[in-house]
C-alpha cells in the first residue's frame, strides 16, 4: 500500500477513534443530565402537592377564622352543619337504594 495512503488511514482512524470517544462522553453527560432533569421533575411535582396542601390549610384555617365565637351564631352554624350532614345522609341512602 502506498506510505500516504496508509498515513491518511492512519491520521483518520486516529480522528475517528478521538470522535467516538468524544461521542461516548456526551452520551454519558447526556444520561447524567436526563437522570437529574428527571429528579428535578419529581422534586418539583411533590412541591407542586405540598403547596397545594398548604394553600387548601390556608383556606381551612381563613375559613375557621370567620366563623364567630358568638354563641347565637355559633348554635346557628351547628344547626346548619346539622341539617347539612341529614340532607347529606339523605342522598346517600337514596343511591344506595
Amino acid at each position: 500500500m502506498n506510505p500516504e495512503l496508509q498515513d491518511t488511514l492512519t491520521r483518520l482512524i486516529g480522528k475517528t477513534e478521538v470522535l467516538v470517544e468524544k461521542y461516548n462522553a456526551l452520551k454519558a453527560e447526556k444520561d447524567a443530565v436526563e437522570r437529574e432533569n428527571a429528579e428535578l421533575k419529581a422534586g418539583l411535582e411533590r412541591m407542586d402537592a405540598k403547596m397545594e396542601k398548604l394553600q387548601q390549610d390556608y383556606d381551612y384555617l381563613k375559613i375557621a377564622r370567620t366563623v364567630s365565637t358568638n354563641r347565637d351564631e355559633l348554635d346557628r352554624n351547628r344547626a346548619m352543619l346539622g341539617k347539612l350532614v341529614q340532607d347529606i345522609d339523605k342522598c346517600i341512602s337514596q343511591l344506595m337504594e
